[in-house]
C-alpha cells in the first residue's frame, strides 16, 4: 500500500499487543527523529529559504506531536523509555544517495 522498501518487523506486532508504554516510547522517538531531521535539513541547507520556511514548520509539528505523545505516556503514569535503535531505519538509509556533492543528494519535490 505504502511501497515501503522493506516488510515489517513481525516483532513490532507483537510488541503492540503486549506493550503499549513501548509502543507509545517508540512512537515518541519517531516524532523527535522526525523533527531532528528537519533541523539537521535546515542546518545543511540554510540558504534554500523555501525550503527552510517548510522545514520549520515540519520540524514544529512533529516536536508537538512527540510532546503529545509523551502528555499520553504520562497521563498512563508511564514514563518515556530510551530510544530503541531500529534495524528497519537503519536499513532503509541504506536507500540514501550518498554519492554526488550537496546538492546532487538533494532531491526536491515540486
Amino acid at each position: 500500500m505504502l511501497g515501503l522498501q522493506l516488510t515489517t518487523d513481525r516483532r513490532w506486532a507483537e510488541l503492540v499487543r503486549h506493550d503499549l508504554a513501548a509502543l507509545l516510547t517508540d512512537h515518541a522517538w519517531c516524532e523527535q527523529n522526525a523533527a531532528s531531521n528537519a533541523i539537521s535539513m535546515i542546518v545543511r541547507y540554510p540558504e534554500l529559504s523555501e525550503l527552510v520556511n517548510a522545514l520549520t514548520a515540519i520540524a514544529q509539528e512533529e516536536l508537538e506531536h512527540f510532546r503529545q505523545v509523551v502528555v499520553h505516556i504520562h497521563t498512563h503514569g508511564w514514563k518515556l523509555g530510551p530510544e530503541r535503535k531500529d534495524n528497519y531505519v537503519n536499513e532503509l538509509m541504506q536507500f540514501v544517495r550518498k554519492d554526488g556533492d550537496r546538492d546532487e543528494r538533494l532531491v526536491v519535490a515540486r
